[in-house]
């Protein structure tokens, strides 16, 4: 039971340690392009309307289920996109 608990924490974990890695690597190209890095308020909140109605999003900490991302900075990122193609 103990070390069931222990690999899930791991996997989630490690689930958020890769797309905050890959979050990294895409805001330092688009730093390196001179991008836009903010998304438009408008397009953040249409973006988080529809991770607010996927069945990946888990409502308790705010997280894809899917990435792993932190749904709430993740649409804020204009060079981010859901990794399902649903914006």
């Amino acid at each position: 039971m103990i070390s069931d608990n222990f690999k899930k924490l791991f996997d989630e974990g490690l689930k958020i340690s890769k797309s905050l890695s890959s979050s990294m690597g895409k805001a330092s190209d688009a730093i390196a392009s001179k991008k836009q890095i903010i998304s438009f308020q408008q397009e953040a909140k249409r973006r988080l309307d529809i991770c607010n109605k996927c069945e990946f999003l888990n409502k308790e900490f705010g997280r894809c289920e899917h990435c792993g991302c932190f749904v709430s900075a993740k649409v804020k990122l204009d060079f981010e996109s859901c990794p399902i193609s649903k914006w």
